[in-house]
């Protein structure tokens, strides 16, 4: 096993620091999320943090470039791990993301500030190579109960710029009838409208979204092909030939998601996006879900926070996204 000779690595002679092999360090890396479940209170239904599958963190890792990620082992044991993916947003910023982890057993030893010491001069040198034009930033994420993460992250100067909240929903009880604006009709969705909705998500999102990616073919592709993708639990509203609101659910592992609400805003403030939303909770309630969860703007920019509260949803955890400048 190599050591990676690095200023900022600590010399702990039980401990090896290696960069990605492949899809085979994968069970090695499901191991390490797995032993930091319980500390850092992963909650395996969210929407924004999960369990990840082996099978799933092969594909991931096959993807990626090794060199931008990086593992501590002691003897065959992974320990920690970060691993770095960015993107340009409308508004011309460069977000590199650093996620890293270190099992709880082996904090407090200065792992974690060394392996993000680390991705932080690994992202300096990206950056040196995209065109940035003076818009690149540090990004880290850490939930509200990842309590080492956040102090570390705090301590190293990052700042929370976004919060987002997990909701939950359980009672479909509270759940009441849905009225559409007149005129407006909802309709099942056919497969040759699919390139149709994600172009209309992007515009109704367009200049309003914190953090939103430059909309790309490859973006395309993933929301086409996703996993869990079922268009019969979609909800759309139309106007005529136009989508003007859609809310798109799924099923993954026995719970009900939410992943997007949106509405044109020539046609906000109607009850479209709420009418939808008990449309996509009646429908999933009627696949058997016992809870749905979805996740927003934490300090209710929108309002859509204080929407999902009267229909019945409820805050499970927050999710602080960090930045700090290059």
């Amino acid at each position: 096993m190599t050591q990676i000779p690095f200023p900022y690595l600590p010399s702990l002679p039980e401990i090896t620091f290696r960069h990605l092999y492949g899809p085979e360090d994968a069970p090695a890396y499901v191991s390490l999320i797995e032993a930091c479940r319980d500390t850092d209170e992963i909650d395996p239904l969210s929407t924004l943090e999960k369990i990840p599958t082996v099978e799933g963190m092969r594909a991931d890792f096959a993807d990626r470039d090794p060199q931008n990620v990086l593992f501590a082992l002691h003897g065959n044991e992974m320990i920690a791990s970060i691993r770095l993916s960015w993107w340009t947003e409308a508004d011309g910023t460069w977000l590199y993301l650093h996620l890293g982890q270190v099992v709880p057993q082996w904090r407090g030893r200065g792992l974690g500030t060394a392996m993000l010491h680390w991705a932080e001069e690994r992202i300096r040198a990206l950056a040196n190579e995209h065109p940035t034009n003076g818009k690149g930033v540090f990004g880290a994420n850490a939930s509200s109960t990842e309590k080492t993460a956040t102090e570390l992250l705090l301590n190293e100067g990052y700042r929370c710029v976004h919060i987002n909240a997990l909701m939950d929903f359980n009672d479909f009880r509270k759940l009441t009838q849905p009225h559409l604006p007149v005129k407006i009709e909802r309709r099942s969705v056919r497969p040759d409208q699919l390139r149709l909705i994600w172009e209309a998500i992007a515009r109704f999102w367009a200049g309003t979204s914190w953090g939103t990616a430059v909309p790309s073919e490859e973006e395309y592709q993933e929301f086409h092909h996703q996993p869990d993708l079922d268009q019969t639990l979609w909800q759309v509203a139309w106007d005529q030939d136009q989508p003007v609101g859609m809310v798109l659910g799924r099923v993954s592992n026995g719970c009900g998601y939410i992943d997007e609400v949106s509405v044109d805003s020539m046609y906000r403030r109607q009850g479209i996006a709420k009418a939808l939303i008990l449309y996509a909770l009646a429908a999933l309630r009627e696949r058997g879900v016992q809870r749905v969860r979805l996740h927003t703007d934490a300090n209710n920019r929108h309002g859509a926070r204080s929407l999902y509260e009267k229909i019945g949803f409820s805050v499970v955890k927050e999710f602080p996204r960090y930045r700090k400048p290059l």
